[in-house]
């Protein structure tokens, strides 16, 4: 066990990162991800006498700002022609001369990513004779019923080059499209991190494969590990395992090198979360946690790699952009590990972890179950309400965490020390000498 002062200091880490959580719950929410509830997607495609634009929303989205019942709809074309006319209503389009182009709208289709349904607009823009590479884009829609909704602009011109063009907001709804457009990296720095962080199977599938990165399988059971230098190691060695899995198929599926379908890959992630949950409850193989990482770790690279397809980031172009969007998935993982380690790893120094451990695998593998379950379209995942609750409010995840671990260290004092040579889980286990 750990010394006095040693855990001491622990417990003062992680009650510090609770009490941090209250102060960093009260800063604006950051840029939202490219794909989700909380932002559209507007791709502009310009050609030799016409633009082409596909306006993606989510339904939800739409929904919620419009009083509408779409989500429930089994069929596109229900709604197409109101949708159509809501993004007519607000997309307007002028060239350099200040002339309106016309607007003809072509299909509405949908699609699901990640379990999110959304709607797709498309659109043809006729700039009447005049320069097609440079106008001013105008669109406020949910933005002018949700000020906090943003749209991503993403723009591939004459010459085939894509860029994250900006992004609108409900201060800023206009946009210049000139000959050249921004490259958007500080842009896709932010959409990498906040897909991760607003992504719950990506970071349920680390948090759970964290959960036993302070034990160690003997003989099929978990037993403590000791020493910190061990378990930092150990956490080193799955991020590692993880970073490196979903950046091969991240890059191999944005530039077009591989290509699977959506569904399977949503189902194969709730899958990886469900055997790490597994693994987290009974060893399946010494040191298995760093395969799960690594082998699922691909899996979910092509689900990063789907956001980039969805914003039309893809193709040779696009490297400095995907290599921004990875910067920002990385720097997710790591701020997640920042703030969840130290609440783990002093909850493993006690008596109590074992509760913990089983606890956190079944709340993971109840996860994976419903994710599973409503991506295979067998039914609706019944716990959707608590997850959209906890990655609206992470923080609380956090705290909650701190909390724990200081409650299982300060109840482990009050207990006297388990007698030598006991074989419950998680006593220590030694380092051959």
């Amino acid at each position: 066990m750990a010394s006095s002062p040693h855990r001491r200091m622990l417990a003062a880490g992680a009650a510090l990162t609770g009490a941090l959580t209250g102060g960093l719950v009260l800063l604006p929410p950051a840029i939202a991800s490219a794909h989700s509830l909380d932002s559209s997607t507007l791709s502009v495609r310009v050609g030799e006498d016409a633009v082409d634009t596909t306006v993606t929303v989510a339904l939800q989205t739409l929904d919620e700002a419009l009083g509408t019942a779409w989500t429930a709809a089994t069929d596109v074309d229900s709604y197409a022609e109101a949708v159509t006319a809501y993004v007519d209503e607000h997309l307007t389009v002028t060239g350099a001369d200040g002339a309106a182009w016309t607007e003809t709208y072509t299909a509405v289709t949908g699609e699901s990513v990640e379990g999110i349904d959304s709607v797709s607009v498309e659109v043809t823009l006729d700039p009447g004779g005049a320069d097609p590479s440079s106008f001013t884009l105008v669109y406020d829609g949910v933005i002018e019923a949700d000020p906090t909704h943003e749209a991503v602009v993403v723009l591939t011109d004459a010459a085939g080059d894509i860029s994250t063009a900006g992004v609108l907001t409900a201060t800023d709804d206009s946009l210049r499209i000139g000959e050249a457009a921004s490259t958007g990296i500080a842009d896709m720095v932010g959409y990498g991190l906040h897909h991760v962080l607003e992504g719950a199977d990506h970071l349920l599938f680390l948090l759970t494969l964290l959960l036993v990165a302070p034990l160690v399988a003997v003989a099929g059971r978990w037993q403590r590990r000791e020493g910190l230098a061990p378990t930092l190691r150990r956490v080193l060695a799955v991020v590692t395992a993880f970073t490196v899995g979903h950046s091969l198929t991240l890059i191999a599926s944005a530039l077009g090198w591989v290509s699977v379908p959506g569904t399977p890959v949503e189902v194969l992630i709730a899958a990886s979360v469900g055997v790490a949950a597994v693994h987290a409850m009974r060893p399946l193989v010494r040191g298995g946690e760093v395969l799960i990482a690594g082998g699922f770790g691909l899996v979910h690279g092509l689900a990063f790699a789907g956001i980039l397809t969805d914003l039309g980031l893809d193709g040779a172009a696009s490297v400095p952009s995907l290599l921004a969007f990875n910067v920002g998935v990385e720097s997710a993982q790591l701020l997640t590990v920042a703030l969840m380690f130290p609440s783990l790893y002093l909850a493993s120094r006690t008596r109590w972890y074992p509760a913990v451990r089983l606890t956190g695998a079944a709340v993971a593998l109840a996860a994976a179950t419903g994710w599973a379950l409503d991506r295979l379209g067998v039914l609706a995942n019944p716990l959707a309400g608590v997850e959209g609750a906890l990655i609206a409010h992470p923080w609380v995840l956090v705290a909650g965490s701190a909390v724990v671990a200081t409650c299982c260290w300060m109840a482990d004092r009050q207990v006297p020390s388990r007698p030598a040579g006991s074989t419950r889980d998680e006593v220590v286990a030694r380092p051959a000498r």
